[in-house]
């Protein structure tokens, strides 16, 4: 088996809790594929990116319930009780067959 050694640069601040996971590890070599390996296998999705898209979601559904409230007087508008729903989320809701 042929072994390649892979050199890269911590910042001594930047990097500190790397750093101190490093220190911690008995094998660092092993440790470290562990974590790439772990890195490769996820689909790129991290909890950020879920929370952040749930406050697009959450700040969406605001913006379509102050324009339902805001039409509500006109007739071909939705009551305020019904959900509005933009066209392009029906059409993919009807798809989904919801």
């Amino acid at each position: 088996m042929a072994t390649v050694t892979v050199s890269f640069a911590l910042d001594a601040r930047a990097d500190r809790d790397i750093l101190r996971w490093l220190e911690q590890q008995d094998n660092k070599s092993a440790a470290i594929r562990a974590a790439i390996r772990c890195q490769i296998g996820q689909s790129g999705v991290t909890l950020g990116d879920v929370y952040e898209a749930i406050q697009e979601l959450r700040h969406e559904g605001l913006r379509i319930a102050a324009r339902g409230q805001a039409s509500s007087d006109h007739p071909d508008e939705p009551s305020r009780g019904e959900p509005v729903e933009p066209p392009d989320v029906a059409a993919n809701l009807d798809r989904l067959g919801l």
